[in-house]
This record gives C-alpha cells, structure tokens and sequence, in this order.
C-alpha cells in the first residue's frame, strides 16, 4: 500500500440533528492471493476499537468495506478466481487506522467482505445485480461474473438479516451513545480506492449537503498541507451508509426530546 489515498468526507448540516461525519479514502496498490474462504471462521460481523475510558472525543469512524472473510457456503459458490481474489476490497483500513482510539476515535469495521453483502448500498434498492446498483453483487463492475452457482433469493434476503442490518444497527448505537453526552457528533466514513482517478484523496460531502463548508475546508486544507492531492466529490461524493446514518437521527429526534441536537455527516 502506498501513500496515494482517496478520502472521502461529507458532512450535513441538519438543523434538527446533531453530530458530523467525514469519510476517508485511501488509494492502494492491487491485492492478490487473498482467500475468500477463509480457514478460521470469523464469526464476528464487526469489530469494535473503543478509547481508554476517560479519553473518548465524539467522534466514531466507520469501515465498511474492510472486511475479507467470506464464509465457505457463500464462497463455494463462487468462480474460481473470486475464490481467490476479493477485488475492490478496501485493504488494510484497520492497520492504517489503528491509532485512532488512542486519539479518542471509536473505530467500528467490518469483518465480511462486501461480496457477502454491500453495507454501503440499499438493502431496499435491487437485491441481486450488478456491482453499481445491488446490495449484493452477480457480477464485477466490467462484468466479470462472481458466481458460478447463483444463490437463491431466499438465501440473498436472509444475508441482508445476517451480515447488513447488524452492522447499521450498531453503528446507529454507538453515535446514539454519543449524542448522549455531546451536543454533535462527528462520522468518519473510511475507505479506500484504486482508480478511477490519479488524486491522492477525495472528500466527499453530498455536494454540499452533508455538513458545514467549514468542516470540508478543513478536511480539504488538512490534506493539501501534507501535499495530498485533493478533490471534492468527483467521483465520489457519498453513498448509502451517510444517508441512512443521517435518517436514523431523524427518526430518533422525533421520538426524543433533542429537538435542539444537530448532525453533520461526510461520506465518500
């Protein structure tokens, strides 16, 4: 992995809602020789680093794509070189990252891989299809098949159950339980990329819709001080996980008496 990376960060400013999130992307160079059937059975959908207590900012980072583990009834299922290579896999995010708790950050990152199921996408968009628009993926972003056994729609609804809900339930959690003792609370949403652009990092913000320009400038400045080259939203601009982060609060400030808490969210 080299120093290149993408970030993305995207941050709303909701007049109702409270907290902010950014979204960080790395570049890297390709992976290969990464099994999908992992021998261990990894049996945690997350892993969760939190401060030492006493040390905790509000400030949660989440890691969708991290994971690499693909359970074998999934993964026997797939072509020989997905048996083999987890492309568009965001490698590495936890080693990166690792420091974050000792700066106060709870950390939440993914331990399955996104071929199980895209935590990043809708699970009420398309169920099954293609890498751009389904929550679980049939083929590559070039078309390149994953299967060779196509599952059943059953099994697909039940992986949404299994490996998609908990993810977004426990993040919802811990921002919860930060709101409960700060006023805002900032998401960093972590990933990282190769291609399609040379940029070192991108800071996604919803265009404007996700938090305060003050917070993008920052992350933009931040990043071009160490000589990053650094672009906003093009292409990535934030998905599924900053928009749903961002629902969830609502729905919470409606059923509570913060009426007066606001959020802010960043996405790439």
């Amino acid at each position: 992995m080299n120093k290149r990376g993408r970030v993305g960060c995207r941050c709303r400013s909701a007049a109702q809602l409270s907290g902010c999130s950014v979204n960080l992307r790395v570049r890297h160079a390709p992976v290969t020789n990464i099994l999908a059937g992992a021998n261990t059975c990894c049996q945690k959908l997350y892993r969760i680093e939190e401060p030492a207590p006493g040390k905790s900012v509000p400030v949660v980072a989440s890691m969708p794509h991290s994971g690499t583990f693909v359970p074998p009834s999934i993964a026997n299922a797939f072509t020989p070189l997905h048996r083999t290579w987890l492309r568009n896999t965001d490698w590495y995010l936890p080693l990166v990252y690792d420091f974050l708790p000792e700066l106060g950050v709870t950390t939440i990152a993914a331990t399955h891989s996104r071929y199980v199921t895209d935590l990043n996408r809708d699970p009420e968009g398309l169920l099954f299809g293609s890498f751009h628009e389904a929550v679980i993926f049939n083929s590559m972003f070039d078309g390149t098949p994953i299967y060779q056994e196509l599952p059943e729609a059953p099994a697909l609804r039940q992986r949404l159950v299994d490996y998609h809900s908990p993810y977004h339930e426990e993040l919802s959690n811990i921002i919860g339980r930060l709101l409960t003792l700060h006023e805002r609370v900032l998401l960093l949403d972590l990933h990282s990329f190769f291609g399609p652009i040379e940029d070192d990092v991108c800071v996604g913000d919803l265009r404007g819709v996700s938090c305060r320009q003050e917070t993008t400038n920052l992350a933009i400045n931040a990043f071009a001080r160490q000589r990053f080259r650094t672009v906003c939203n093009e292409p990535f601009s934030g998905g599924y996980l900053i928009t749903e982060t961002l629902r969830t609060l609502r729905r919470r400030r409606y059923r509570s008496s913060c009426a007066t808490r606001r959020i802010c969210t960043a996405v790439a």
